[in-house]
């Protein structure tokens, strides 16, 4: 193919390769700029092409590599927007040590109220390294039984961290409730 026809077919799919960029990206900056290296790379790679008619085949071959390099390119940059809640002494940042103490505090609160056999099981396996197995023996229970128990220790534990919890003074303090019928 000489470099007339090839330009008149780039030119006759510019319209559609923009389309499928347009369809690909959340803006039309992006659009343009990924359609523009699919259009380079297909011009760059036309020497490639073995046969005229399979022209479109090979464009939306060249269009699909460049949109998976173009995907990974931008994966390795995360941006994002600058907004006008920019912290002030007001309004302080967190620092990691304070969020991990506020996420080790959250955990602690969430292994309370487990249920006695959860809790067990957990601190156990988790805080004093015993195996599935030495603390079925020290549990009396079964192997199996130990690996539920720790499955549904995570997901309560992790349900209980993500809610909101409203303690008052019945958390420390509770009432007892005495039944009066006779």
């Amino acid at each position: 193919m000489n470099d007339r026809e090839l330009s008149k077919k780039i030119a006759d799919a510019s319209k559609t390769v923009f389309s499928y960029c347009r369809a690909r990206t959340s803006n039309r900056h992006d659009a343009e700029d990924l359609c523009q290296d699919i259009l380079f790379e297909l011009v760059k790679s036309s020497e490639n092409l073995r046969d005229k008619n399979a022209f479109y085949g090979f464009m939306w071959a060249v269009a699909d590599n460049v949109y998976k390099q173009w995907l990974r390119k931008k994966a390795r940059f995360v941006t994002c927007e600058l907004t006008e809640d920019i912290p002030s002494e007001e309004n302080p940042v967190i620092s990691v040590e304070e969020e991990e103490s506020a996420d080790i505090y959250l955990l602690r609160r969430e292994l309370t109220l487990l249920s006695e056999k959860y809790r067990r099981a957990v601190i156990m396996y988790y805080i004093e390294n015993k195996s599935c197995r030495q603390t079925s023996d020290i549990l009396k229970i079964s192997e199996s039984m130990v690996k539920y128990l720790l499955f549904k220790s995570r997901q309560k534990l992790k349900e209980g961290m993500s809610m909101e919890r409203k303690l008052g003074a019945l958390s420390y303090a509770p009432k007892s409730l005495v039944p009066l019928y006779t």
